[in-house]
Order: C-alpha cells, then sequence, then structure tokens
C-alpha cells in the first residue's frame, strides 16, 4: 500500500498539533497546512526531531481565501499523494468584530465553516480515489444547546445574516455566538455530506469514507485565544492549561491539548472509526459515539446551507461530485 498521508489544517499549534504529533508517531506522512508559514515550519522541526519522523512537512493554506484553498489543492494533486485522511481542525473565535474576510465575509464562519467546505469538496474525488479514507470535522459541544458551556446558544436565522454577521442579526455583534453558530455548520455540513455521498453511491461498504464529527471539549492553550485581548489570551494560555491538567481527570468536559490532540488523531486511526457515515464524538462521553444536539440533524437547514456554500465559495461544475447531489 502506498504510504498513507494525512492533511491537517492548523496544525501548527493547540490540538491540531498534538494531532499531527500523534498521527507522525503512528507512520502517517502529515501535511500541516495553515496560514502561518513560519509556526508550520517550527511545528514540523519539533515533530520531526521528537518522533524521528522524516515524512512531515509544512504548506501554505489561507482558509478565509478560496484562491490560495484552491492553489494548495492543485498543488497537493500534482504531486500524486496517497491522501486519505483531512481532518479540518483550524478554526478562529472573535472578541470584537465583525471581522470581514476579502469576500466580505464574517472570518469566523469563513475559516470554520466555508474554507473546510470547499476543501472537502476540492479533495473528496482524491480521498475517494484512495480510499478507505476518513474526513474529521472538528466542531464543539457548544453547539448543542442543552449543555452547559458558557457560551451563547446557537442561533441562526437567515444565511444571508450570518455569512455577513456570524449572527442571527446585525444590530449587535458577538463573537462568542459567531463561533457557536459556525460549529453548529460544521455538523450541519457533516451529516449533509454524508447524504450526498450515499446519494451517488460514493464511499460504499467496499471503499468507505467515514465523517468523524469531533468535539475536543474545553481545552486552554489551545490557540483560539489568538485574537484575545492580552490579558484574556495570558489566562488561557498560561494560567489554565495547568488547571485542565488536573481537571481533566474527573470532568469530561476539561481536557488538555495533548489529550484532545491524541482523540482526534484516533479518529483518523482506530480500525473501528472507519464505517461510512458520518457521526459525532463528543468529550463529555470520553470520545464515544453519541447524538448530536437535535438542531444539528435538521436536514432542511443543511441542505440550505450546503446550496448557500456554493454560491459563497464559488464551487462550480466539475469541482466535486456532489455539487448538486440532491
Amino acid at each position: 500500500m502506498s504510504e498513507q498521508t494525512v492533511l491537517v489544517t492548523g496544525g501548527n499549534s493547540g490540538i491540531g498539533y498534538e494531532c499531527a504529533r500523534a498521527l507522525a508517531k503512528a507512520g502517517r506522512h502529515v501535511i500541516i497546512a495553515s496560514r502561518n508559514r513560519r509556526l508550520s515550519d517550527e511545528a514540523v522541526r519539533r515533530i520531526a526531531a521528537e518522533s524521528g519522523a522524516d515524512r512531515i512537512e509544512a504548506m501554505d493554506l489561507d482558509l478565509a481565501s478560496p484562491e490560495s484553498i484552491r492553489s494548495a489543492v492543485t498543488a497537493l494533486r500534482a504531486r500524486n499523494l496517497a491522501l486519505q485522511s483531512l481532518v479540518c481542525n483550524a478554526g478562529l473565535q472573535f472578541t470584537k468584530g465583525p471581522v470581514l474576510s476579502d469576500r466580505g465575509y464574517e472570518l469566523t464562519f469563513a475559516v470554520n465553516h466555508l474554507g473546510h467546505f470547499l476543501l472537502t469538496n476540492l479533495l473528496l474525488e482524491t480521498l475517494a480515489a484512495n480510499a478507505p479514507a476518513r474526513i474529521v470535522i472538528v466542531s464543539s459541544g457548544v453547539h448543542d444547546p442543552k449543555r452547559v458551556t458558557g457560551m451563547p446558544k446557537a442561533k441562526i436565522g437567515d444565511l444571508e445574516t450570518l455569512a455577513a454577521t456570524g449572527n442571527a442579526s446585525r444590530d449587535k455583534y458577538n463573537g462568542g455566538l459567531a463561533y457557536v453558530n459556525s460549529k453548529l455548520c460544521n455538523l450541519w455540513f457533516a451529516y449533509e455530506l454524508a447524504r450526498r455521498m450515499e446519494a451517488i453511491g460514493l464511499g460504499g461498504a467496499s471503499r468507505p469514507i467515514a465523517i468523524n464529527a469531533f468535539d475536543p471539549g474545553l481545552v486552554p492553550g489551545s490557540g483560539l485565544a489568538r485574537e484575545y485581548p492580552g490579558w484574556m489570551r495570558y489566562v488561557w494560555e498560561s494560567v489554565m492549561p495547568a488547571m485542565a491538567s488536573g481537571l481533566t481527570r474527573f470532568v469530561p468536559g476539561i481536557s488538555t491539548a495533548e489529550k484532545s490532540g491524541s482523540a482526534l488523531a484516533d479518529l483518523v486511526l482506530d480500525p473501528r472509526r472507519g464505517a461510512s457515515g458520518a457521526r459525532y464524538y463528543p468529550s463529555h462521553t470520553r470520545w464515544c459515539e453519541t447524538p448530536s444536539s437535535d438542531q444539528s440533524y435538521d436536514a432542511g437547514r443543511a441542505k440550505e446551507l450546503w446550496e448557500a456554500s456554493i454560491a459563497m465559495t464559488g464551487l462550480a461544475a466539475g469541482d466535486s461530485p456532489l455539487l448538486h447531489a440532491i
């Protein structure tokens, strides 16, 4: 079998770094893709030095830019790699905004959802050609209004407002809500992706493509605070990780970057997690499969988001076999 390649977005810090580290130790050819090449190169050097793995590398990828995504995919295809897994891990969260992408979309929504939507669709035929394959989508337990998370409850109105503000209203920006909404979108995307693949017979039992949605839990030091004010960033990155190391033994919803990153890598490596279809693995069950929120199974909204995302990303005929599968 050809060397198994895994692309990890946002693999230069936090959970993504620990995931890339675990995958490299397991012998996978790992590509860390991010917009910060300096940090990615540093992550590659650290992982290679620690694990002795020489098949880990960095590549440029800005998930807010369809042009960057297309350029990265073109470069990957040209190398004819045996890409068998895609880990959609990169994410942003803001406290002030809305901050907009070059195309005018609220940046949390643009990176956390739209960028991964486009990347996955563009790489889908490559993944299918190397099946059995896996697509791992990092969501969050904050999407579920029944869970106590300290975050706003997901609220999505019309998708035009969502794309412009990340919120359900244009009146006032709430960065926490924009993040929560993007995590619900991740699950709508995962389940709609599975439905469309099944509709065209892609990822059958003989050549499965698993879609594993993941909730890392509350992970201080994960990198999400990069846009926070200085004092909040310090607490998140320097004070809370030590607390989490102690609490995670007793509180399943609290974790460390190493622990969650290892669990994320497990969704690529574990033979028991490779069946076709979409499944959800949250931290509060210690990453055992369990249903996500009721709202996340709204097939009507998921289809609406899919069709809107096609237009927002410029996905065109020939880009994906799923363009209008349903």
